[in-house]
């Protein structure tokens, strides 16, 4: 059944005719389409019926990955993917009450429907919920005995509420499907990437660049958010980490007023987040010339990176390649220093592969990933040089194109 918002509310038509207009897809809808057939494979593995995916405003990625909608301050979204049939989208992020203010016309999904946001709604005692949405969808495609598999880390409300509604239903966890199918990207997605790398790049260079002796952190900072958001982000992925002097010894710190000093090292970790995705990048420098300490310190780090890289091909585990940049930072006396780190990344920060010592996922041809091994010391500073790389089938490309060295 159609349900609709509640009364003075959703005044501006969101039906699929009038989104359509509005669409605005960063890939051909056939790329969303083959996302669905990948992921419905992986469900008949598993004998699910039906998928049901549920984020919100601190974790939407597979929302994104699934339907392009990305939610814009609070609330939650679900989507549900049977496996035959259209899937749809419901969501309770509604601004002002209008979803056409909300951003749901960005879904290609013509099945959209919307909730009004609860923090909003103070004085109706009674109106629907995304769960109601929910259990019409599930109505409607006769899904009411169907095995039905969970996605998302808060999805245990909704779960509980359509076990009580559907006594037929079965349910199990299945978070490991949109893990799973995430982890190789499309050649699509790779392009996508490579933009959203290369305005980190500009980004960090202007903040590199503009390292002297007097000026701010904020001031850093300031150069990076204007060149990120002039090359074309949508936003930054995650608030700016800007450290200099002895803080930087703590690397993931927000700037702050203190003016920088000659000898300091200079550390910054800033990503862009362009048409639903991610990059991830970090330098590192000092306001004037290093000293002989701070040079081997940087130039090791340096180099116990492109030792990793070199090693990553297809099959191999990033685990396994542990045991030889920590030989290097012992072998620099960077032991205790030393962190062995990376990760996936695409439209969320955390995907796969995850890198760490102890990892054993092979590598395959379009995983990308970040690479970050670093040194830090307390009170003296971080040596971290982070980049972006896609596997190819021969080893891996970097994607970024900052300069690495900047003294």
């Amino acid at each position: 059944m159609a349900r609709a918002m509640p009364y003075g509310w959703g005044r501006v038509p969101y039906d699929w005719e009038n989104r359509r207009p509005w669409l605005d897809l960063p890939f051909p809808v056939e790329e969303y389409e083959a996302r669905i057939g990948k992921i419905r494979r992986l469900m008949a593995e598993k004998h699910l019926d039906t998928l049901i995916v549920h984020g919100h405003s601190g974790d939407f990625a597979n929302i994104r990955y699934l339907s392009n909608y990305e939610i814009f301050g609070a609330g939650e979204a679900v989507v549900v993917l049977p496996a035959a049939g259209r899937p749809a989208l419901v969501t309770n992020a509604v601004m002002h009450g209008e979803p056409m203010h909300s951003g749901i016309h960005q879904t290609w999904m013509e099945d959209a429907r919307a909730a009004p946001a609860t923090r909003s709604v103070v004085g109706i005692s009674k109106f629907d919920t995304v769960a109601d949405h929910v259990e019409d969808m599930l109505r409607e495609r006769g899904l009411t005995r169907a095995r039905l598999g969970y996605v998302g880390e808060y999805a245990r409300p909704l779960e509980e509420t359509i076990a009580a509604r559907f006594a037929e239903t079965s349910a199990a966890r299945a978070d490991d499907i949109l893990t799973q199918a995430r982890a190789i990207k499309s050649d699509a997605e790779v392009e996508v990437l490579r933009r959203c790398t290369n305005i980190a790049d500009v980004a960090l260079k202007a903040c590199m660049d503009a390292v002297r002796e007097g000026v701010t952190e904020h001031d850093l900072c300031a150069e990076a958010y204007y060149s990120l958001m002039k090359e074309g982000a949508d936003g930054p992925a995650f608030s700016i980490a800007m450290v200099a002097g002895p803080r930087c010894g703590f690397k993931h710190v927000g700037p702050t007023n203190r003016k920088l000093q000659r000898g300091d090292i200079v550390y910054v970790d800033i990503g862009a987040r362009y048409r639903g995705y991610c990059s991830d990048t970090s330098r590192h420098r000092t306001v004037g010339d290093p000293t002989p300490e701070q040079r081997r310190f940087m130039e090791t780090q340096i180099q116990i990176l492109d030792a990793c890289i070199a090693g990553m091909r297809p099959g191999v585990r990033s685990g396994d390649l542990a045991p030889m940049a920590q030989e290097m930072a012992r072998g620099a006396g960077y032991e205790n220093e030393f962190y062995y780190r990376g990760h996936g990344i695409g439209c969320g920060i955390f995907e796969l592969p995850s890198i760490h010592p102890k990892d054993q996922m092979p590598l395959e041809p379009n995983m990308v990933f970040v690479h970050e091994p670093m040194l830090v010391r307390a009170g003296f500073g971080t040596a971290c040089v982070e980049d972006m790389y896609r596997v190819t089938p021969s080893g891996c490309e970097r994607l970024s194109t900052c300069p690495v060295r900047w003294w």
